[in-house]
C-alpha cells in the first residue's frame, strides 16, 4: 500500500473514469484529500470525476508533501507558466507521479475544460467521422481483450497505449485537415 507524502497516513485506491471510456486506478488520502496520480493519470482523468474524490472531513490544501509514494524520492513543486497559479502539482522526476491537493485538482480539471472549449471553439474542427468510428472500433475490441485478461499490469499499460495511439490519431487528423 502507498502511503500518503503530506501526512503519512496509507492510500486509499480509487477507480475512475478516464477519458474514452477506460477506467484507471488513482490513491486518495481520506485524512488530507489528496490525491496521487501515476504517470499519465492525471492529464487521462475525466473532468467530470473530480468530485468522487470530494471527502466528507476538512480537506488540508496546505499540506507539503515530501516523498514519493512509488519510490521514495523528493516530490517537487511543478512550475509550468501554463498552468494557472493557483493550481499546486508536485512531482516524481524519478516515476513521473504527481500529487495534488483536492482543491488544486478541481481547479486544474476546470481550467483543462476552459482550454479544451477554447481549443474547439477556434478550431471549430472535428475528426473525420470515419477516423472517430475506427477509434470507437478500436476501443471495443480493446475492451473486449481486457475482459478475457485479469492482469491488472496488463489492463494498466493497454490503456496508455491506447491513449497514447489516439492522441497520435488525433494530432494527425488535426494536420491533415489543414
Amino acid at each position: 500500500m502507498k502511503v500518503c507524502p503530506c501526512c503519512g497516513n496509507l492510500l486509499i485506491p480509487k477507480k475512475v473514469l478516464a477519458h474514452y471510456g477506460r477506467y484507471i486506478e488513482v490513491d486518495q488520502c481520506e485524512s488530507c484529500g489528496g490525491i496521487w496520480f501515476d504517470k499519465y493519470e492525471l492529464y487521462s482523468l475525466n473532468p467530470d470525476e473530480v468530485e468522487k474524490f470530494s471527502i466528507e472531513k476538512g480537506v488540508n490544501s496546505s499540506c507539503q508533501p515530501s516523498y514519493c509514494p512509488n519510490d521514495k524520492n523528493l516530490l517537487r513543486l511543478l512550475k509550468d507558466p501554463i498552468i494557472p497559479k493557483d493550481v499546486i502539482i508536485y512531482y516524481c522526476d524519478q516515476c513521473f507521479g504527481m500529487w495534488l491537493p483536492f482543491d488544486s485538482l478541481k481547479r486544474y480539471k476546470e481550467y483543462q475544460k476552459t482550454r479544451i472549449q477554447k481549443f474547439k471553439e477556434e478550431n471549430r474542427g472535428e475528426l473525420p467521422k470515419d477516423l472517430e468510428k475506427k477509434i470507437e472500433i478500436l476501443l471495443k475490441k480493446g475492451e473486449e481483450d481486457l475482459k478475457e485478461q485479469n492482469d491488472l499490469e496488463f489492463e494498466y499499460k493497454m490503456s496508455q497505449f491506447v491513449s497514447i495511439v489516439l492522441l497520435i490519431l488525433r494530432i494527425l487528423s488535426y494536420f491533415i485537415k489543414k
